[in-house]
């Protein structure tokens, strides 16, 4: 089980003289970035293991045990960072993707299975676009370097997930 570091809250770790990198359009320092990965870790392996026993079809089963699988594993990467930087992080689930689980479990069946990967099509669109980001700007290269890693592994499940929306949708 994931060790959770000391909780603080989201305002406490964006800190005016940190370095700051734009995700689209907000800006993220390197500690906001981090508790981003892993507030969005977090959410996808709990959705991710919710299809994995409720999911109807047996591709997205399986694609959402890589997704839990995949998730768990940067989300150590991700806390081992925030533990090296001396930064303190929220490990529980923000109130938004709280609502994206509460709204996936009043699903069932074909609804769910296309709830869930529409959901992570665009999860995974504003991951890419945010590791990206990082990829380039970050001012620390083991953050830069991190981001750089993670991005063939994300594009792999925005793949995955546009080919099972399609198919959902036939």
């Amino acid at each position: 089980m994931l060790r959770t570091v000391l909780s603080v809250t989201l305002l406490g770790l964006v800190v005016a003289a940190a370095p700051v990198v734009r995700a689209g359009d907000k800006a993220l320092s390197t500690e906001g970035f981090i508790a981003k990965v892993i507030d969005c870790n977090v959410s996808e392996k709990d959705l991710a293991e919710k299809a994995v026993k409720n999911a109807q079809s047996q591709d997205v089963r399986k694609y959402a045990q890589r997704l839990v699988d995949d998730h768990v594993k940067m989300n150590r990467q991700a806390l081992d960072m925030a533990k090296d930087l001396k930064i303190g992080v929220v490990t529980g689930t923000s109130a938004d993707h709280k609502k994206a689980l509460a709204d996936l479990l009043t699903k069932s069946g074909k609804d769910f299975d296309r709830a869930f990967v529409r959901h992570m099509v665009k999860g995974h669109e504003d991951a890419i676009k945010m590791f990206e980001s990082q990829s380039k700007n970050a001012t620390r290269q083991d953050v830069r370097a991190f981001a750089t890693q993670a991005l063939p592994t994300l594009r792999e499940h925005l793949e995955q997930a546009r080919k099972l929306d399609t198919m959902l949708n036939k």
